[in-house]
């Protein structure tokens, strides 16, 4: 059988309310930034909770919401934090967060595409970006 994480349950200041180190009842707290409708809610997560356990809570966080995924796009969830991809894992949320941290959201399609959300609350392709050449 195997092994089942046990919550944590300190409380600790940290450097203020809901900052790096701030933890409440073994929770740390964390701005999850939606990149493709262009805000953040805060998002709770026992520091011994499993990094999948962690994605999971932050999907369904993004499926109570206007921007909905729904079956039949082509298009999946993808959670950063400081510029990494979190890739579902047994390790603890604390070994790679310590609250206070921004995680991204974004919403890619099979081919690796980001899309962006819209005004009727699906989504759109992300416009590209010209880039400029040197001398120009």
């Amino acid at each position: 059988m195997p092994a089942r994480l046990t919550h944590s349950s300190r409380n600790v200041k940290g450097r203020g309310w809901h900052k790096k180190g701030y933890r409440e009842r073994g929770y740390l707290y964390i701005q999850l930034k939606r990149s493709y409708a262009g805000f953040s809610r805060t998002h709770d997560v026992n520091e011994y909770s499993s990094i999948t356990e962690f994605i999971r809570g932050l999907h369904r966080d993004l499926m109570g919401e206007d921007y909905v995924l729904r079956d039949g796009d082509a298009l999946h969830y993808e959670f950063y934090a400081k510029r990494q991809l979190l890739v579902p894992s047994d390790a603890r949320v604390n070994t790679i967060l310590n609250g206070g941290e921004t995680v991204y959201a974004k919403v890619f399609d099979d081919e690796g595409n980001e899309w962006i959300g819209d005004a009727m609350g699906g989504f759109e392709p992300k416009p590209k970006r010209k880039r400029r050449r040197a001398g120009e």
